[in-house]
C-alpha cells in the first residue's frame, strides 16, 4: 500500500472514531491535523476547483474543528433564523451540484427519543481561485426526516406553533479552500482555518 493510501486510511479511521469531532481530544486533534497536513502535501488534484466534477455529489462529514456541539438548537444551526428548539446532532452531510452551482449543508438531528429531522443551509458557490470557493448562503430550512410525519405533527413534536418559521432567507457569504481532493476524500479549510474531513457517500 502506498504512503498516500496509508495516510488516507489512517485519517479516515481516526476521524470516523471521533463521531464528527464530538469525541475528539487534544491528542487526537493533533494526530488528525498532522495526517491532514501530510495528505495536503501529496494532494493528487493540484487545482481542485478546476475539477468540480470530482467535488459534486453527496459527502459525509467525518470530523471538523468548527466547534459544533452535539446538543445544540435549530436557532444556532440556522444562524439565528429558526426556532430555539433543542436538538441532538446525529450526522452532517454536504451536497454539491454543478447545476446552479448549488452548495448545501445538511444536519441530521433528533428531538426527544424518536423524532428525526434535517436542517438545511442552502447556498451557491463561486470559484475564486485554484482552491477557494466563495459561498453565498441563501436559505435555511428544517423538515422532518420521516415521510409519514406531516408538517403539523412535526411542528407539534418540535414544540412550536404554526406561526414559527420552518424556513428563512439568508444573506451572507463565506469561503472554503479545498486542500485535498480525490474520488472519495476531500479536505477543506474555511474561516479561521477550520479543518473539515469529508468522504463521498451515496
Amino acid at each position: 500500500m502506498s504512503v498516500l493510501a496509508n495516510l488516507k486510511k489512517e485519517l479516515i479511521s481516526i476521524s470516523t472514531a471521533t463521531d464528527i469531532g464530538f469525541n475528539s481530544t487534544p491528542t487526537i486533534k493533533q494526530q488528525i491535523e498532522t495526517l491532514a497536513e501530510s495528505l495536503e502535501i501529496l494532494n493528487p488534484t493540484v487545482k481542485p476547483t478546476s475539477f468540480m466534477e470530482l467535488v459534486k455529489g453527496r459527502w459525509q462529514l467525518l470530523y471538523s474543528t468548527f466547534g459544533l456541539e452535539r446538543e445544540t438548537t435549530l436557532q444556532r444551526l440556522s444562524f439565528g433564523k429558526l426556532p430555539n428548539v433543542t436538538v441532538n446532532v446525529t450526522g452532517i452531510f454536504q451536497e454539491v451540484y454543478l447545476d446552479g452551482q448549488q452548495y448545501i449543508n445538511l444536519i441530521e438531528f433528533t428531538v426527544g427519543s424518536d423524532v428525526k429531522g434535517i436542517a438545511a443551509v442552502t447556498g451557491r458557490y463561486r470559484v475564486e481561485d485554484s482552491k477557494r470557493l466563495n459561498i453565498d448562503f441563501l436559505e435555511t430550512s428544517v423538515k422532518s426526516a420521516s415521510n409519514d410525519l406531516d408538517v403539523s405533527t412535526f411542528r407539534s413534536c418540535l414544540g412550536i406553533d404554526s406561526q414559527s418559521a420552518l424556513e428563512s432567507k439568508l444573506d451572507f457569504s463565506g469561503w472554503s479552500d479545498i486542500t485535498y481532493l480525490d474520488e472519495n476524500l476531500r479536505l477543506m479549510r474555511g474561516n479561521n482555518q477550520n479543518l473539515y474531513v469529508l468522504v463521498r457517500t451515496n
